[in-house]
This record gives C-alpha cells, sequence and structure tokens, in this order.
C-alpha cells in the first residue's frame, strides 16, 4: 500500500480560487465517485473563515472537517481511516501538535497514514510531518520542536522570507540537521513511502 504526504509552502485554498496543488491532491485518489477529503484547522484554531474556504475550493468532492473535540471522540479513529485525504491547515505549529499529543490525534493521523489515508499540509501542516521544526513559539521567538517523524529531517516553508530563511540556516547549521528541504511560496513537495518524489510549483 503506497504512503503519500503532500507539503505545501503557500497557495492553495486559502489564497487561490482552484488551486492546482488542490487538485493535485485530489488526483493522487481520484476515482469515478467524488473523494473524501477533511480538513483540519487547528493550528488557527478552528477559524471558521478558514474552514468556509476550505468547503467552497472542494465543494464537489465529499468535504468535511475535524474540530479539536472531535479528537475525543471514542470512533476517531475509525471516521479518519474513512477519509481519502486529511488535510492540515496553516497557523501555529507548536499549539497545534501540543493539542494533538493532548488528546492522542496524533497517533490517530499517524495510524491512518500507514492504512493509506493522505496526509496534505500547508505551512504548519507541511512542517509537522518530519523530524524537527522550528517555529515561533509564544512569545514569538524561533524556537526547536520535535514534528511527527513521519518524514525525515526538517522543512522550511516561506523560505523566501529573509528572517525566516536567516533563522532556518542557522538552527539547521548548528543541529546538523538532514536531510532539509527548502520551500519557497508556491513550492510543494509530493512524498510517497516517505521519499520525495516531485517538488511541484504552482
Amino acid at each position: 500500500m503506497e504512503r503519500h504526504i503532500v507539503t505545501i509552502s503557500g497557495g492553495g485554498f486559502s489564497e487561490e480560487t482552484d488551486a492546482y496543488i488542490d487538485n493535485y491532491i485530489v488526483r493522487i485518489k481520484r476515482k469515478d465517485s467524488p473523494i473524501k477529503i477533511c480538513f483540519v484547522a487547528t493550528a488557527s484554531n478552528d477559524a471558521q473563515g478558514y474552514i468556509d474556504k476550505f468547503y467552497s475550493a472542494f465543494q464537489h468532492e465529499e468535504p468535511a472537517h475535524l474540530t479539536i473535540k472531535d479528537f475525543s471522540l471514542p470512533n476517531i479513529q475509525a471516521i479518519v481511516n474513512a477519509f481519502d485525504i486529511v488535510y492540515i491547515g496553516g497557523g501555529h505549529t507548536q499549539s497545534m501538535l501540543k493539542v494533538w499529543r493532548s488528546t492522542d490525534f496524533d497517533r490517530v493521523l499517524i495510524n491512518a497514514y500507514k492504512q493509506g489515508v493522505i496526509l496534505a499540509g500547508i505551512s504548519a501542516g507541511a512542517m509537522c510531518w518530519f523530524e524537527h521544526y522550528t517555529s515561533e513559539n509564544s512569545e514569538q521567538e524561533y524556537e526547536s520542536f520535535q514534528g511527527l517523524g513521519l518524514l525525515k529531517g526538517a522543512l522550511c516553508p516561506h523560505y523566501n522570507d529573509p528572517i525566516r530563511k536567516q533563522h532556518f540556516d542557522e538552527w539547521a547549521k548548528k543541529e546538523n540537521l538532514s536531510p532539509l528541504y527548502l520551500l519557497e511560496d508556491h513550492e510543494n513537495l509530493h512524498f510517497i513511502n516517505e521519499n520525495c518524489v516531485a517538488k511541484i510549483s504552482t
């Protein structure tokens, strides 16, 4: 069974209409019937406007979303396993992972991935799959954190931002991390079975 992760750096439905990268993700699992795609907006604290944009973008599929309170449902693993794609929104990476770990939703996503559910995510939802990441803490200072470890190394989205670029370069050199994935906005990576197979620029 193939395992897929798509990491998105800027763009997607939150910024574009009929975004190429969103269509690309859907085509990975394209079949005769609509795709069952779920949005998780934990990193933006379940921002309703963000969720509304998701439903508008994927209205021709079978869209759904999960909020923080849903993570405690007794059948949450079965719910997530039934989706074709789980799409993680951007926002505050550390607060997102703190919520996931406190509810065991991180394990739910990892288990679903192993069962063939496609994982996709933008910015925070792209960094989280790697072993390590660096991002702003609650004091808006950059700090090193542990990701979910599905993919080796570390990823820096928005690498075109000079402050983020400088910090990431210094951090990665200090930590001696490898491999490193550097994505400017509207650059994306497709991993199959934990191997990077494509870079998609949109």
